[in-house]
């Protein structure tokens, strides 16, 4: 079941589209309302990484503001219909981030990245925000793209969940569905990521 928009929630629809319309007190006031919920998002993806991580919450946080709003080209930002599709548009532009970091990381040390088939990755490690290692990073992300083709939901819950550290209800509020519809996407993902990395551990 769906509720209303709070008034920070309708404020926040309304600026997004003030902002896609090129007002940038309109986006600086959304930066200024949203900020926070985005450092909590990067704080809970950068929780426990290690030590020499070059990437810190403020940076991703700045980066990902960048992404999404292109500001060093001056050009005008994609329109979010709503909250949700901001959240959801910053936790892919996080992902992306990580993705690239990882990938610069992984790049040299000698072989590359693992195939999918040798990661080493815990699935408890999703629900938990642990470190990986960059190039196990860069296979779970081609087993979690994978699994966008079958199911492309289960493949968004998983992102928000592993990239931006969102709850069930955070989730199903931003796509729209019940906690027990995410609850299912959940348990469905964990088992064919499960599957998909060569017999990585299940609750």
């Amino acid at each position: 079941m769906t509720t209303p928009p709070t008034n920070q929630e309708g404020e926040v629809t309304r600026l997004l589209g003030e902002s896609a319309a090129g007002s940038r007190p309109a986006r600086d006031r959304l930066v200024e309302i949203v900020y926070a919920e985005l450092h909590a998002m990067a704080r809970s993806r950068l929780r426990g990484e290690r030590a020499g991580h070059t990437l810190d919450a403020t940076a991703l946080v700045n980066e990902t503001y960048l992404r999404l709003f292109r500001v060093a080209g001056e050009s005008m930002p994609p329109p979010f219909p709503d909250r949700a599709a901001f959240f959801s548009a910053s936790a892919t532009a996080m992902r992306r981030i990580l993705v690239d970091h990882a990938r610069g990381k992984a790049a040299v040390k000698r072989g590359g990245p693992r195939s999918a088939r040798g990661v080493r990755v815990s699935l408890d490690a999703i629900d938990a925000a642990e470190t990986l290692d960059p190039q196990d990073l860069l296979s779970l992300d081609e087993a979690i793209s994978r699994l966008e083709v079958v199911d492309e939901r289960a493949a968004r819950v998983v992102r928000l969940r592993f990239y931006a550290g969102q709850s069930v209800e955070a989730i199903a509020e931003m796509l729209g569905v019940s906690d027990r519809t995410i609850k299912r996407d959940w348990e469905f993902a964990r088992a064919w990521l499960s599957q998909a990395v060569g017999g990585a551990e299940q609750e």
